[in-house]
């Protein structure tokens, strides 16, 4: 059961990050964004189970001849508990995951699209802590520990205008693979993962100067107002 949310945590941290402000040109814009995506998984005597996360994220808005790049950066992510297992990621770690770039192009009905962008982390030490890949906390009653994991990610997305936020949906596929585990129920028990996450993602224009500690996760202000904070 613990794994119908382990590999959300891969689709959160790779789709929707931004880049740290730096020197740039009056056209590139900063700017806060959030992303909301669920999935489902059969879980063997307990049946289909959703699974649901959220993620907040600094982005810079570069434009480009037939529309514009987002470089995005992760600031943070939340996890919905399933069957009792709650999935938890330092701030710290998440924050280490090399930037995304998703291109968006000008489509003919006025909204933007962005196919196919590929994201992710290697078996590389990106959080530091002297293992694999990033780590992930699993607490749970009867399968708790910690897991080392890599991810691949394409993503897609489709965004239009909405007063001076954009908005929109994003479809995102994911390849999770376990570099390592610890404790003896999450070394028998973890494997990799090919799964499909759908959900919405929105965006709105920032302060030059703002980062990831400019707001705290439940006053973010990408989020929707009827986002559980």
């Amino acid at each position: 059961m613990l794994f119908s949310i382990v590999p959300m945590l891969i689709a959160q941290l790779a789709v929707p990050p931004a880049v740290a402000p730096v020197e740039t040109p009056a056209a590139v814009s900063l700017w806060a964004g959030a992303q909301e995506v669920t999935g489902t998984r059969k879980i063997p005597v307990i049946g289909e189970v959703t699974t649901r996360n959220l993620s907040w994220f600094i982005a810079q808005k570069r434009p480009t001849k037939d529309g514009f790049e987002l470089i995005q950066r992760p600031c943070g992510v939340s996890f919905d508990s399933v069957m009792g297992v709650q999935v938890q990621i330092d701030p710290k770690a998440v924050r280490s995951v090399p930037p995304a770039t998703l291109r968006f192009t000008n489509e003919p009905d006025g909204s933007f699209g962005a196919r196919s962008a590929t994201s992710g982390w290697d078996a590389t030490d990106h959080d530091g802590d002297g293992k694999p890949g990033i780590t992930v906390s699993v607490k749970a009653a009867l399968c708790g520990g910690a897991l080392q994991v890599a991810s691949q990610t394409r993503t897609s997305a489709r965004l239009r205008m909405v007063g001076t936020a954009l908005e929109g949906v994003v479809k995102v596929h994911v390849k999770q693979e376990i570099l390592g585990a610890e404790g003896m129920c999450l070394k028998k028990a973890a494997k990799d993962s090919d799964e499909a996450l759908t959900g919405w993602v929105r965006l709105v224009p920032a302060p030059a100067t703002a980062s990831c500690q400019t707001w705290s996760g439940a006053r973010w202000p990408a989020l929707k107002r009827d986002t559980p904070r």
